[in-house]
């Protein structure tokens, strides 16, 4: 079983192993090749601290690596049951952390299903710590468009919402998610991943961009909510509008005891997913205490 980095084979080819494992209630965690290149031709996804496993001449797991200020996020981990019998998860997750200390980065961090007794094991004895617990959430029902502006019918003043939510740059949405004392960015949504991403991305203001009263970031293309705060009501009312206006199904990597949970079950999204947070330290010492 060799490891290889991610720049040493097709990408299509990286997919397989990696989609193996997304649960079907989650469609944005599904990874294409043109994701892929386009994620690496950003400077997000690391193609040198990216790993994958070769066993006969197949690609039988991958590591997706995410760069992030001193650190870097595992954002996909993905090994075929057989290649993982044979001790393939640890040869991977051996092969990230030498490239990553070899980089000198700081820590790396990952979010593994509490469900997945298997992965956290391997996370577990390759010397990760649980943090705490972020929640994947998705829109299960029609969003509560009551939470919106409406006409003296009851219908939905759609007018009235449209000059209410403005879009803004993601430096300013930066700007504003940052003064808020209950931003819990996951580290795949910290300032400096977003800046990255900026073209995948659109920000919401409701308020006006000047004084808003809430942020909401998503990724176009995937139809996800990014990371997002403010006073409840207006982001359960962003939650809404997001959704019915511009299709957004699915939230990723939301703390578990924060308000932003709590608003969009409001806006009519619900849980699907506990999932652990976890970090190695990468220190000169190689402790693997979290920084």
């Amino acid at each position: 079983m060799e490891c290889k980095s991610l720049a040493e084979v097709e990408l299509r080819d990286a997919t397989y192993p990696l989609n193996r494992s997304v649960p079907s209630n989650f469609l944005p965690a599904l990874h294409t090749a043109a994701q892929l290149r386009e994620l690496v031709a950003l400077s997000v996804i690391d193609p040198s601290l990216s790993k994958v496993i070769v066993l006969s001449g197949k690609v039988v797991g991958g590591c997706l690596v995410e760069r992030a200020s001193d650190g870097a996020v595992l954002s996909a981990l993905g090994i075929e049951p057989l290649a993982q019998q044979r001790g393939g998860g640890r040869v991977l997750l051996d092969g990230v952390t030498t490239a990553a200390r070899a980089a000198k980065l700081l820590w790396l961090s990952i979010e593994s299903s509490a469900a997945d007794a298997s992965q956290q094991a391997l996370l577990l004895s390759a010397g990760f710590a649980v943090l705490g617990s972020r929640c994947r959430m998705a829109l299960t029902q029609p969003p509560n468009r009551s939470l919106l502006p409406s006409n003296g019918d009851g219908s939905s003043d759609s007018a009235t919402t449209e000059a209410l939510v403005t879009t803004g740059t993601i430096d300013a949405a930066l700007t504003f998610l940052s003064s808020q004392p209950d931003w819990q960015p996951a580290p795949s949504a910290s300032p400096s991943v977003l800046r990255k991403l900026a073209s995948r991305l659109t920000a919401f203001f409701w308020g006006g961009a000047s004084a808003p009263q809430a942020v909401l970031v998503i990724d176009k293309e995937r139809k996800l909510i990014v990371t997002l705060a403010g006073q409840l009501d207006a982001l359960a009312a962003l939650g809404v509008y997001a959704a019915a206006y511009h299709g957004v199904t699915f939230a990723d990597s939301l703390p578990a005891d924060g308000a932003q949970l709590g608003a969009l079950s409001l806006s009519g999204f619900t849980m699907v997913a506990l999932r652990s947070e976890l970090r190695l330290s990468l220190s000169a010492t190689e402790s693997q205490s979290a920084p």
